[in-house]
């Protein structure tokens, strides 16, 4: 099954809610599941003031891992070591609680369109709840409720990407220039082919403003990391 995550072709709702993990590595992030009893926990930290209980900080890192499984699926093992799970974490609770503050929400509907859009849950294009339950116990060893409340948080923090990034463009002038330098036909002194750039222009364009959503989130995520006081 580890295999079905790496290889499925993911649809493109699921990219929205892993957009963040392509970016440098103290944005990895991953979501937890509501803790209900955390009175009696142990401290582990603070973040902007706020003290971090070893549960909460514990589903972060369960969150974490489970979105590193969607990622690299068969790979994980040997990639866990290299992603610092930790840090990833606690960054996580950061991008989290700004997204709170922001009033962000997500619908049960939206939580259940996204898990059922994800292939390796489905079985002849349809969502199969017994593989959907068997994943979850023998892959991501989380309980479905715990998996919902991961789900609904990491679109939180999908949406935050796109409040922070919705208004990022690129205009003709940068269009072109960046689409030579990428093949890089300035070095090369290749001549312009006017016919090819239109063709490829539209999808080259998208491409190029999801880098610059990503560098800008990187700035704003790092900002927020450096001002969050982690102790």
């Amino acid at each position: 099954m580890l295999k079905l995550l790496r290889n499925k072709k993911l649809a493109k709702k699921i990219w929205i809610a892993l957009a963040i993990m392509v970016l440098p590595a103290f944005l990895f992030w991953g979501i937890g599941a509501m803790g209900d009893n955390k009175k009696n926990s142990v401290y582990l930290g603070e973040i902007y003031g706020k003290k971090i209980s070893s549960t909460e900080f514990k589903d972060a890192l369960d969150a974490v891992r489970n979105m590193a499984i969607i990622r690299y699926g068969a790979k994980f093992s040997e990639m866990e070591k290299q992603l610092n799970l930790n840090a990833q974490a606690w960054h996580r609770l950061i991008l989290l609680r700004e997204a709170k503050m922001r009033k962000i929400t997500v619908s049960d509907r939206q939580v259940i369109e996204l898990i059922e859009s994800y292939p390796f849950f489905q079985y002849k294009g349809a969502f199969d709840n017994r593989i959907y339950n068997d994943m979850l116990q023998y892959i991501f060893h989380t309980q479905p409720r715990t998996f919902e409340e991961q789900t609904r948080q990491n679109l939180m923090v999908s949406k935050l990407y796109e409040q922070v990034t919705k208004g990022v463009t690129v205009d003709e002038k940068e269009l072109r220039q960046e689409y030579i330098k990428s093949r890089d036909q300035e070095k090369k002194g290749s001549r312009f082919e006017e016919k090819k750039y239109l063709t490829e222009k539209d999808a080259f364009s998208q491409a190029l403003i999801e880098e610059k959503k990503q560098e800008l989130f990187a700035k704003f995520a790092e900002d927020l990391v450096n001002k969050s006081q982690i102790k």
